[in-house]
């Protein structure tokens, strides 16, 4: 049996089940794509998780002195879009931007309109690491990132068919095509900080603490006032230790610091940088304790695998993660294995 064969067995074997656009796939992969639609949620008093506007949300928390905005997507297009949606919900205006990583900045400029807040009267706050991240990411490396990114996202695959894109796990696409021309707007943060920070912004009090993720400039949001907590580090579905596109290798020990650090939040609420919220104190211990349990669990079943002499093709058999995580989609492989 030729390679090409094996591969087309174990599809088969997988029992594929055809999406609306006739794509070919794996039916919880189908399933998950209803998760990543376009929809605002409201996320207990005062605050909106915009999912599906693109592979990000964007946040919205209103406070005495306006709306704070996290997160700013791939363009101004796409930010432009998720405040239409929040306007027909609040008039409040901007009173201040939060960038969670470096990843979605670019659509700063939107919230810095003629219906909106004048440049210079905001603040943006963000890590420190930031703007050093996207000179690197921009720069000499930035044609090996660029193929990366249309392997990972499968910006070649078609709309529809067989063949068709179906999903890429952390959103319904990579970039939404009803944002071109995808009009890049980033701003640099105003007030940067790179290490756990106490503030109050629009007269709410907000704590941010560094929680390297995806990105060493990642950080947790927390509103002890709402109950609410906005991060980078439980995404629908398993996390990526290392992006297919080819990043830095994630540090799984530092991702179970950041996690650890959510479970003592005892949040209400649990807003993230990709996928549907999380809602009710109970639902987000249990989501956030698989989370941290399933990273664990690889890392320390990795290690045992290492240490007993197990080579790298050993290794992808002997490291599997239980039954017990099949129960939520937050630890399934959508996004890589």
């Amino acid at each position: 049996m030729t390679v090409d064969d094996t591969l087309i067995a174990s599809f088969e074997a997988l029992e594929p089940s055809t999406a609306a656009a006739g794509q070919l796939a794996h039916p919880l992969t189908i399933e998950h794509s209803a998760r990543l639609k376009r929809k605002l949620y409201e996320t207990g008093k005062n605050a909106w998780c915009m999912v599906g506007n693109g592979l990000s949300n964007q946040s919205f928390v209103e406070g005495p002195d306006g709306l704070i905005v996290i997160d700013t997507g791939e363009c101004i297009e796409e930010m432009q879009s998720a405040l239409e949606e929040v306007r027909k919900i609040t008039p409040a205006p901007i009173a201040a931007c939060i960038y969670t990583h470096f990843h979605y900045v670019s659509g700063t400029s939107a919230l810095f309109s003629e219906q909106e807040a004048e440049e210079g009267t905001v603040e943006i706050y963000g890590h420190s690491g930031i703007a050093g991240n996207r000179e690197r990411y921009g720069g000499e490396v930035s044609a090996r990132t660029t193929r990366g990114i249309v392997h990972q996202f499968g910006l070649m695959l078609p709309a529809d068919g067989e063949d068709g894109l179906v999903n890429v796990g952390l959103g319904q696409f990579f970039r939404n095509p009803d944002h071109k021309p995808f009009t890049p707007g980033y701003l640099p943060a105003t007030v940067t900080f790179d290490s756990a920070t106490k503030l109050t912004i629009a007269g709410l009090r907000v704590e941010i603490t560094p929680a390297p993720s995806d990105a060493d400039d990642s950080i947790t949001i927390w509103f002890p006032e709402l109950k609410l907590c906005i991060n980078n580090l439980v995404w629908p579905t398993l996390f990526n230790v290392f992006a297919i596109r080819g990043e830095e290798y994630r540090d799984p020990r530092i991702l179970l610091t950041g996690l650890d650090h959510l479970l003592t939040l005892d949040a209400d609420y649990l807003l993230g940088a990709h996928g549907p919220p999380v809602m009710g104190r109970e639902e987000v211990t249990n989501v956030v304790t698989d989370y941290r349990d399933s990273i664990q669990f690889l890392w320390d079943q990795t290690v045992r695998g290492v240490n007993k002499g197990l080579f790298l093709d050993e290794l992808t058999s002997f490291v599997q993660l239980p039954q017990r995580f099949n129960r939520t989609y937050f630890t399934q492989q959508f996004y890589g294995l």
